[in-house]
């Protein structure tokens, strides 16, 4: 009985204890997840406000006995995590500017969208996944139909001009990479210049987001997270997972499905800008009322899985606390079919960012999007909420 009572006299307590129960409980389930075999390896970042709580990681690069470790610094194909941090933003920059409006026709950007019912599909309801379009494409179909003149990008945006709706405009929301590769195309003919570039400019550039980018160095490709393997068995570094994007490629414009890669410090330098309204110190990034569109529910009410301008928005647990509708508290996030996440709390100023290459093969690879690793992801914002729950609001 004494023992344990100088125990738990020794052991911290309140915010201090949150703090140092954190680190053991991420390692606890992310190497768990190792152990099992959803991914060889990951980055994790937390954090509240302008406070990182943690940043590590974990395991290696492969399952290979020799493999390198899995660094802080690693390179991440984001897979789908590429609409929210470059085909959103971009989208919000050409907003604010006053070049594009949400509600204005698709086809008044790109004349030759106005086809087979699809006149009344708004910039809104691609960029919330409503727009009747569905959900992919085979590129091997776009390729037979390319022109021999017509580069692989210009002949993907022709076909989902010429795809007919399958399913009613607003009636329902399919999660769709067509939504995004056309919301991409339609930004890099109103801006003149590609994703990247625009980006570099006027949102990487400026939140020294020096690691994200469509087009990896060569010393960035040593660094990046493989996601397949040669039939030799060894490691792909630095090539598009992603078949649509692939097909597509970076070299000429940026496809907005997919794509992009980045590391676990360079999202949160991202992350803490949407969270305090679009602010990098005293620099405005994005307008407050632009960055707000990623926290505020844009689908219509009958909509059951509601999403704001690029972003899924949570309503109930693990990732939100209720479902009142409460936008003051609202929950935002997006996952990648790599095994990439972000989690952002906009009351709290809390996130997660938990980055994977969990498609790289093994025996627990099957599956969708969130195959093998779903639990872990909710319970790594479980492990931050529990965490916070002990320190006063910042």
């Amino acid at each position: 009985m004494l023992l344990a009572a100088l125990i738990a006299l020794a052991l911290p307590t309140g915010p201090v204890a949150a703090r140092a129960t954190l680190p053991r409980q991420v390692e606890a389930l992310v190497s768990a997840g190792i152990r099992e075999q959803r991914y060889p390896g990951a980055v994790v970042v937390m954090g509240r406000g302008n406070r990182t709580l943690l940043r590590r990681s974990y395991g290696s690069q492969t399952y290979g006995p020799n493999a390198p470790r899995m660094r802080v610094s690693t390179l991440f194909d984001l897979a789908s995590l590429t609409k929210v941090v470059a085909t959103t933003p971009a989208a919000m920059l050409l907003l604010q500017d006053g070049a594009l409006e949400l509600d204005q026709p698709v086809s008044r950007y790109l004349p030759e969208f106005a086809a087979r019912g699809k006149e009344g599909v708004t910039l809104r309801h691609l960029a919330t996944h409503v727009s009747g379009l569905k959900a992919y494409e085979s590129f091997t179909v776009v390729e037979k139909g390319r022109r021999p003149d017509e580069t692989t990008d210009a002949a993907l945006l022709r076909r989902y001009a010429d795809l007919p709706l399958s399913y009613p405009t607003g009636t329902k929301m399919v999660y769709s990479c067509l939504n995004m590769q056309t919301l991409a195309g339609l930004l890099q003919r109103v801006a003149g210049e590609d994703t990247e570039t625009l980006l570099r400019r006027r949102l990487w550039g400026p939140l020294g987001m020096r690691d994200t980018t469509y087009r990896p160095t060569p010393a960035q490709v040593r660094r990046a997270a493989p996601t397949a393997a040669t039939t030799d068995a060894k490691p792909v570094r630095g090539v598009i997972h992603d078949p649509l994007a692939r097909y597509h490629t970076a070299e000429r414009t940026c496809p907005g499905n997919a794509g992009l890669f980045s590391t676990g410090p360079d999202l949160e330098r991202f992350v803490r800008m949407m969270l305090v309204d679009g602010r990098r110190g005293r620099r405005v990034i994005l307008r407050p009322e632009t960055a707000r569109l990623a926290f505020t529910i844009s689908t219509p009410p009958a909509i059951a899985s509601p999403r704001s301008v690029g972003w899924a928005v949570y309503t109930k647990p693990p990732y939100a606390e209720t479902a009142d509708g409460d936008q003051a508290h609202t929950s935002i996030g997006h996952t990648g079919y790599t095994g990439t996440s972000i989690w952002m709390d906009h009351a709290a100023g809390a996130y997660v960012i938990f980055l994977t290459n969990r498609v790289y093969p093994s025996p627990a690879t099957k599956g969708g999007e969130g195959a093998g690793i779903e639990g872990i992801r909710a319970n790594l914002v479980k492990a931050l909420k529990d965490a916070l729950a002990a320190e006063p609001k910042p």
